[in-house]
């Protein structure tokens, strides 16, 4: 195993934290409160990763910032000049597994950005994962915040865009949000789409499907399975979402990764990925893949109570899509599924403006999407679409906001209605 302390000190630092940047086809990036530029190496046989990031930070008026970092890392190093006073502590929320970085900037000067340096490096996965939902093999990378990877902004709120340079030996496919450029050394991926996270694959070995509107990369063991089922559920629901999306669509080129692991799938907006779905049945598998895509309009705090917003909205458009193209008896039947799953359960509200906990899984999935069918019936179907499109266009982040929305669009006693239902 490398010294990694050694070999940040005496180069990897210096080699990420003075990437070169693109050059005249440079991305434009949409602007966010964050932008990373960052390098990595990486050594799957190792299990180890070096890392160097730049992070300008856009806030002018912010005066301190947290960020959250895999504390199997040890300590990293932190400068540049944005940094006026620094502390670090193990952060017990998450049993010491993360690392917290309390960062007193510099003043802004006349709006101006600061930046923020680190570098580290090690092995990502000391212990043997559960779920390994992330990965760092000689088969396959897969990382998203999940592991803390990269340093985090700790508000778990900040859209962020990133410029990243990987450096890796060997033959893989790279798989990510935003473009991928090949290197001489590996890859380039630019995030130029405001997002929550820096999420990627490198597969080592997998079998790519391409189509117009996505690509699919069947990871698994045996691959071959369902393949077909898949692309249908990717056409339908691509077809659905961007018709419904009007002019918030339409949805970028989706990535999929089909996995062997039987549960933890997860969507980062176009980038998607997929337990096996060798057992998946047509429907399911139809209501996952919308449910996956329609995230790429979901921008509510996914740590805390609005996530009912994210959750509840992306799996009663997939319901939607379901009834678009399967009809109305297999819709219905789905919903009253939904009802049974509540029966009998002793849940909080969905929402109301005193909770401060992420909502429970019931809530998300299932009691969400029911209050959402119920305010479909009421405004009726027409006035409910353009209301989701609404959703779509304008990211609604927060319940407030989603309240105002069915007022403008409905009536003041349709909104009182949609929060008493929401407080129940």
């Amino acid at each position: 195993m490398p010294n990694w302390q050694t070999l940040l000190a005496t180069g990897l630092a210096s080699l990420c934290l003075n990437a070169p940047a693109f050059g005249a086809d440079a991305p434009l990036y949409d602007d966010a409160p964050l932008h990373y530029i960052g390098s990595v190496e990486f050594k799957p046989d190792a299990g180890a990763m070096g890392a160097g990031w730049t992070v300008i930070v856009k806030e002018p008026d912010l005066d301190t910032i947290d960020f959250a970092l895999n504390s199997a890392f040890g300590t990293a190093i932190v400068s540049g000049p944005g940094v006026q006073a620094l502390t670090t502590r193990l952060d017990p929320q998450f049993d010491g597994a993360v690392r917290l970085y309390s960062i007193d900037l510099t003043p802004s000067m006349n709006g101006s950005d600061r930046v923020v340096k680190f570098a580290y490096g090690g092995p990502l996965f000391p212990e043997e994962l559960t779920l390994p939902i992330n990965t760092l093999n000689a088969n396959k990378i897969e990382l998203t915040v999940d592991s803390f990877w990269f340093p985090f902004d700790a508000r778990f709120e900040t859209d962020l865009t990133a410029d990243l340079n990987i450096r890796i030996d060997g033959d893989w496919s790279a798989v990510g949000v935003g473009a991928v450029y090949r290197t001489p050394r590996g890859y380039r991926f630019a995030q130029d789409a405001p997002a929550l996270d820096i999420a990627f694959s490198l597969l080592s070995n997998s079998v790519k499907v391409m189509a117009d509107g996505y690509v699919i990369h069947d990871a698994r063991t045996e691959p071959g399975a369902k393949m077909t089922e898949l692309s249908a559920a990717l056409e339908g629901c691509t077809t659905y979402l961007n018709a419904l999306s009007g002019p918030a669509g339409p949805l970028p080129q989706a990535s999929v990764i089909v996995t062997d692991r039987p549960e933890g799938g997860y969507s980062r907006g176009t980038l998607i990925a997929l337990t096996d779905i060798e057992n998946e049945d047509e429907e399911g598998l139809h209501q996952f893949i919308c449910h996956e895509l329609a995230h790429y309009w979901s921008k509510a705090n996914a740590g805390g109570p609005e996530n009912w917003i994210n959750e509840g909205i992306a799996d009663y458009l997939a319901n939607m899509a379901i009834r678009d193209a399967m009809g109305t008896d297999v819709f219905d039947a789905r919903m009253a599924r939904y009802s049974e799953q509540l029966s009998g359960e002793a849940l909080p509200p969905i929402w109301s403006p005193d909770l401060t906990e992420r909502p429970p899984y019931l809530i998300m999935y299932r009691a969400a999407p029911m209050v959402l069918q119920a305010l479909e019936q009421r405004m009726g179907e027409v006035a409910f679409a353009t209301f989701m499109q609404r959703v779509m266009i304008d990211r609604v982040r927060t319940t407030p906001d989603l309240l105002a929305l069915v007022e403008a669009l409905s009536s003041a006693e349709t909104r009182d209605w949609f929060e008493a239902q929401l407080a129940e």
